[in-house]
C-alpha cells in the first residue's frame, strides 16, 4: 500500500514541475516587431480652375471672373482725333486726352453776342438813296426743333430747326422812307472768315422742296455733312408808327447739331463785288445769333 501512493505523488510533482517550466519561457519572448505606418496622402479637395477671362484693357491684363489669376498685358492707348465735339479719345477704354477742338469763330476772335427772346440794338441803313443811319430792334423770337411735319419731309439722321426773328424801327427816318436790312448765316465750328460770300438766292437747288443747299459742309463729330437752309420773309408792315419785318430761317442738319450762327448786320456793309468775302458782311456792331445753344 504505501508503495503505490508514492509512485502517484512522484507523478504529481512531476507535472507539476513541467508547468513551471513552460510559463517561465513565455513570459521571456521578446516583443514583435510592428512595422511604421506609412501616412495617408492629403488630397486637395478643390478642383483646377476652368478660367473664365475678362478681356484686358488700357489698365489691366486679363483677369479671371472666377479665381482672380491674371495673364497677359494691359493694352496700349489708341487713340482717336479731337473733332469740335470731342477731345482725343481711346478706342480702347474711352478715356480722353486734352480738350476737343476750339471753334474757328472762337479761334478768329468773335463772339456770339445774343440771347434768344431778348431785343438786341440794331444799326442798319434806310432804303433809298442817299442812304441814312437807322436804329432798330432784333430779337430772336423762337426756335422750333422736329424731325418731320406734315411740310417738312424726315431725312434719316438729321433735324429741322426754325428760327424766327424780328426786327423793328420806330424812328421817323425809317417810318418815312422804309429801311434795308441784311442777314445771313455760316457754321460757327468750321467758320471760315475768308469764305466767298454768296446770297441765298444764288445758293444751289436741293431736291428737297424750297431748301437750298448750303455752300460749304459742316463738320460733326469729326464727318462731314451737307446740310440744307431756307429762308422766308414772313411779313413786313407798320403798326402805330412802329415798322417792323419778320423772316425766318429753317435748317436741315444732323441730329443734336448746335454750330448754326445767323447773322444781323448793317445793309451798308453790303457791295455786290464778286471777290467778296464772309467777313465784309460784318461790322462791330453785327449782331450773331447761335441756334440752339444761344449763349451770351
Amino acid at each position: 500500500m504505501k508503495t503505490r501512493f508514492f509512485a502517484i505523488t512522484l507523478t504529481f510533482l512531476l507535472i507539476l514541475t513541467v508547468g513551471c517550466s513552460e510559463n517561465n519561457a513565455i513570459e521571456h519572448m521578446p516583443e514583435p516587431v510592428r512595422p511604421t505606418p506609412t501616412p495617408s496622402p492629403v488630397l486637395n479637395l478643390e478642383p483646377e480652375c476652368d478660367h473664365f477671362w475678362k478681356n484686358s484693357d488700357c489698365f489691366n491684363p486679363y483677369i479671371c471672373y472666377d479665381c482672380d489669376e491674371t495673364k497677359g498685358e494691359p493694352l496700349e492707348h489708341y487713340w482717336s482725333e479731337a473733332n469740335f465735339q470731342e477731345a482725343a479719345t481711346c478706342v480702347n477704354c474711352g478715356e480722353t486726352d486734352g480738350e476737343p477742338l476750339e471753334p474757328e469763330f472762337i479761334a478768329q476772335g468773335f463772339r456770339v453776342n445774343t440771347t434768344a427772346g431778348r431785343p438786341h440794338r440794331y444799326k442798319t441803313v434806310t432804303n433809298p438813296e442817299p442812304v441814312v443811319e437807322t436804329v432798330g430792334l432784333a430779337t430772336l423770337m423762337y426756335i422750333d426743333i422736329f424731325e418731320s411735319d406734315r411740310y417738312h419731309p424726315e431725312r434719316a439722321g438729321y433735324e429741322y430747326i426754325v428760327a424766327r426773328f424780328m426786327i423793328t424801327f420806330d424812328d421817323e427816318e425809317a417810318g418815312s422812307t422804309g429801311f434795308r436790312y441784311m442777314t445771313g448765316q455760316f457754321d460757327y465750328f468750321g467758320f471760315d472768315p475768308n469764305e466767298t460770300a454768296i446770297a441765298h438766292d444764288e445758293l444751289p437747288e436741293s431736291s428737297i422742296p424750297g431748301f437750298k443747299i448750303a455752300n460749304r459742309k459742316l463738320n460733326f463729330h469729326g464727318n462731314d455733312y451737307e446740310y440744307f437752309v431756307k429762308y422766308s420773309q414772313i411779313k413786313s408792315d407798320q403798326i402805330a408808327g412802329t415798322w417792323y419785318v419778320v423772316f425766318e430761317y429753317t435748317f436741315l442738319v444732323p441730329i443734336g447739331y448746335d454750330g448754326i450762327i445767323i447773322y444781323v448786320s448793317n445793309a451798308a456793309n453790303w457791295t455786290s463785288a464778286s471777290n467778296r468775302v464772309l467777313s465784309d458782311n460784318f461790322d462791330s456792331d453785327t449782331l450773331f445769333f447761335r441756334l440752339r445753344t444761344q449763349t451770351n
